[in-house]
């Protein structure tokens, strides 16, 4: 149980960068109380994906089955996907990580993912071959999350959604979740402020568990 609530993503570097900030995460206690309560729901439910239960229960009432999706970053929320849609596509650049969840949605007979392992160089450009307003919902997690993101929009229908994972550490906002950007910090980069531009008029759904934030946008 203490390894699951030391560990942190891999995606985000501020941790590695400030391992004094992150001491003094892991010694806030309502942080801890959280990360607990996460870590039990999470070895009960081992398939769902690793978002907010929150965001879990308002995408799996929005998920049809003639849906088709396309997901930066794979992991449980594949398998979770896809057996949940027509087809998906998932982009993912760490070979021992494809590797084992290749393996899984083999094992598991899932035929309708097209599953794509590149290069950090070409990770932004599979979606590229994707027509605009052809996608129900689109997952953004993982690397270049602004870049991602800001392609991923012209593709998604009206009525589609924008599924963003920890969505805390690169938009500001006022949730509790230790290391979110506040509102005077403003977006992390450049381009979170022009996609936040494009974003005016979409609906914005932002759920939290005190550790991880996932925020819905949904396409006017």
């Amino acid at each position: 149980m203490l390894k699951e609530i030391l560990k942190y993503d891999p995606y985000d570097n501020f941790w590695k960068d400030h391992p004094v900030a992150r001491l003094k995460k892991l010694l806030d206690p309502r942080y801890v109380w959280s990360r607990l309560r996460l870590v039990a729901h999470e070895r009960a439910h081992p398939d769902e994906p690793w978002l907010t239960q929150d965001s879990i229960a308002r995408i799996e009432k929005f998920l049809q089955p003639s849906f088709v999706g396309f997901e930066w970053g794979s992991g449980n929320g594949t398998r979770w996907f896809a057996r949940r849609s027509a087809k998906l596509t998932s982009v993912e650049h760490h070979a021992a990580w494809y590797a084992k969840v290749k393996s899984q949605l083999t094992n598991e007979g899932l035929t309708n993912v097209d599953y794509r392992l590149v290069t950090e160089e070409t990770y932004t450009t599979p979606i590229d071959e994707v027509a605009d307003g052809s996608l129900d919902y689109v997952l953004v997690d993982a690397l270049f999350r602004d870049v991602t993101f800001d392609k991923s929009m012209p593709k998604v229908r009206p009525g589609g959604w924008i599924i963003f994972d920890n969505c805390n550490w690169h938009l500001p906002s006022n949730s509790p979740t230790p290391h979110s950007r506040s509102l005077a910090d403003g977006p992390a980069t450049p381009l979170w402020s022009e996609v936040l531009r494009k974003l005016d008029g979409w609906t914005r759904i932002w759920t939290t568990n005190g550790v991880n934030d996932t925020a819905i946008f949904i396409k006017p």
